[in-house]
């Protein structure tokens, strides 16, 4: 914009388009963040024992919004993760990647959805809500899929969360093509997009030092559920935090349709607490989930780890996690250290 500043009039109106281009660019913003997390681990089970680099979960992204005014807002988001330990990028390649709308009546999203997006996700986010994981939920320390199925992340998904009411929420979430191929809650593969579907639904709330969690989850296939697929969940989780010391608990049970030798009904449940003291940190969890091939075993974890904020940003670690995948399998128990450091950017 080029302004004869000699002329009055048009210096005004120049100076106030100028203006309202600025305020206009102001209206929309977009955000670069991500984590890199790396840690330096000893892992010692049935297989023997080795000492390895480990990435846990890093991953940079963007999002933005635009304010379209009559408090109705715009609003997008693209996650990708990566292994920091050799550069390879995570599949698929975007962790979530939405678009959506956010106002008075909530928020609504479509993509591929998780806890990170506009409408968070109704299983994962009561976990996060309520549950300190160690260091991160990633690598050995990973609870969110392995014990918890808190089916956090899904593609091809609609997600809404409504305004909050005296401390009450609820997310809802369909997935119009069911899990990603690497998913561990359906065994047989999708055949097609209109082939299956899942439906996620989580009553919260939070007030003060409690919060709690009601969750349910259930998955339909075209032609009906075979063996082994899982059917459906109830989740409720809780916790308060004392100030000293922040303690929490998660009790839940998967259904899935049950072969000659599985389960149907599989119980899991959580308990654990958190200690902070300045820039430190203790956290120890303690959880078990039934086997669903295995009607005679349970999956038994222990985990404990330490956290220091050298400041908002960096965080150095060390961890503890031994887990029995099988307690009906003799010598199956994985142990494992680490140190390692954390960076948010």
């Amino acid at each position: 914009m080029i302004c004869n500043w000699r002329n009055g009039a048009f210096g005004r109106a120049c100076i106030g388009g100028a203006l309202a281009m600025l305020s206009a660019a102001a209206d929309a913003s977009v955000a670069l963040y991500g984590r890199i997390d790396t840690d330096v681990e000893y892992q010692k089970g049935p297989g023997g024992s080795a000492t390895q680099l480990t990435d846990n979960a890093s991953r940079w992204g963007m999002r933005g919004s635009e304010d379209l005014g009559g408090g109705l807002k715009a609003a997008f988001g693209l996650e990708q993760g990566f292994a920091a330990d050799n550069g390879i990028a995570t599949n698929p390649q975007f962790r979530n990647a939405f678009v959506g709308l956010a106002g008075g009546f909530g928020a609504i999203a479509l993509g591929r959805l998780d806890s990170a997006t506009i409408v968070g996700s109704p299983i994962y986010s009561q976990v996060t809500q309520n549950v300190d994981f160690v260091i991160h939920d990633a690598g050995a320390t990973a609870i969110g899929t392995k014990v918890l199925n808190s089916r956090n992340r899904v593609s091809n998904a609609v997600g809404y969360m409504t305004p909050e009411f005296g401390g009450f929420s609820v997310r809802a979430r369909v997935n119009l093509a069911g899990p990603d191929p690497a998913s561990p809650n359906v065994n047989s593969p999708v055949k097609a997009e209109d082939d299956f579907r899942q439906y996620d639904v989580g009553l919260n709330y939070a007030a003060g030092k409690f919060a709690a969690g009601l969750g349910y989850s259930r998955d339909a296939r075209t032609g009906g559920l075979v063996a082994n697929d899982f059917r459906d969940k109830v989740q409720a989780a809780a916790s308060y935090n004392f100030t000293v010391v922040n303690v929490y608990g998660i009790y839940g049970r998967d259904r899935y349709v049950a072969a000659a030798a599985s389960r149907t009904d599989v119980p899991y449940w959580l308990v654990g607490f958190t200690v902070p003291f300045g820039p430190h940190s203790v956290t120890v969890n303690y959880m078990e989930r039934a086997v669903q091939r295995d009607r005679q075993g349970r999956l038994k974890k222990v985990q404990a780890g330490y956290a220091y904020s050298l400041s908002k940003r960096t965080m150095p670690y060390v961890f503890f996690d031994r887990e029995d995948p099988n307690s009906d399998k003799p010598g199956d128990t994985v142990t494992t250290v680490g140190i390692g450091i954390q960076h948010k950017f």
